[in-house]
């Protein structure tokens, strides 16, 4: 169950620092940071977050946080929650995530920004069914929140596919491998593959050996190259194991598509 144990509204005025929790009085629980205007830094347990309209940063339990500007105000609304009945484990090493400190990237979402302000009304209005909307509009936000920035992963991982699948198209001569098309696109190769797959069907290599046989079928079907210029001129410098893979893919060798043999 979690449970809403502060909402706050605040400005942090340029140029100037603050440092509301330190070694000696740690955060008392885990908390959402939402930009509203303005731009400024974080600094949680050491690690430096740059905050800004459409970035939301997460802080746990026990944490050490300062804050500073430059040259705007910033302007934020903070919401501190607690975890309640979670199994605890005398082991230390297991955590979860609200203990952690993280950012997040939902963009400016006028829907999150008006859930926030009925979510800070709920709370400094007296009653049981105000401490019950409460709890309920949190948990929209937070729903709001997680949808709106998977929604973003999903759109900028499409993107990128589109793009490899471009690159592919325009270099599957070249010598291609994931972790070359990985590192292209800025991502791991575990990711890469996984956002291929997910949007044409077939993993990465299976694309590129698809094209290349795709664009060697049309070579062969002109009749005016050799098996071994064609294997070399799709990528392979090996023409008996391109012929293999061609037989693979169609069913049939690469000569029964040429109409006439120059191999």
């Amino acid at each position: 169950m979690i449970t809403v144990v502060g909402v706050f509204k605040a400005t942090l005025p340029m140029h100037s620092t603050f440092h509301p929790y330190t070694a000696g009085h740690l955060t008392p629980s885990s908390g959402f940071v939402f930009i509203s205007r303005g731009n400024g830094s974080f600094i949680c347990n050491g690690t430096t977050y740059d905050l800004h309209p459409g970035r939301v940063m997460h802080g746990g339990k026990h944490m050490t946080i300062s804050m500073s500007t430059q040259d705007s105000e910033l302007e934020y609304i903070l919401v501190r929650y607690r975890l309640d009945e979670v199994e605890t484990s005398s082991d230390s090493s297991n955590t979860f995530v609200t203990d952690e400190h993280f950012t997040l990237e939902p963009g400016v979402n006028p829907k999150i920004a008006e859930l926030l302000n009925q979510l800070y009304d709920s709370f400094y209005t007296p009653g049981n069914m105000a401490m019950i909307r409460t709890g309920f509009l949190f948990q929209m936000t937070i729903h709001e929140l997680f949808a709106t920035c998977l929604n973003r992963l999903n759109s900028n991982s499409k993107e990128m596919i589109e793009e490899a699948k471009a690159f592919i198209h325009h270099h599957y001569m070249e010598s291609l491998s994931l972790q070359k098309l990985a590192e292209r696109h800025g991502t791991s190769a575990k990711s890469f593959s996984y956002y291929f797959k997910k949007y044409t069907g077939v993993f990465p290599i299976d694309y590129v050996i698809q094209h290349r046989m795709k664009r060697a079928q049309e070579q062969l079907s002109i009749g005016s190259c050799t098996i071994k210029q064609v294997a070399e001129s799709v990528g392979y410098e090996d023409p008996l194991y391109f012929s293999r893979l061609y037989k693979k893919h169609y069913g049939y060798a690469p000569s029964q598509s040429q109409r006439s043999d120059f191999s």
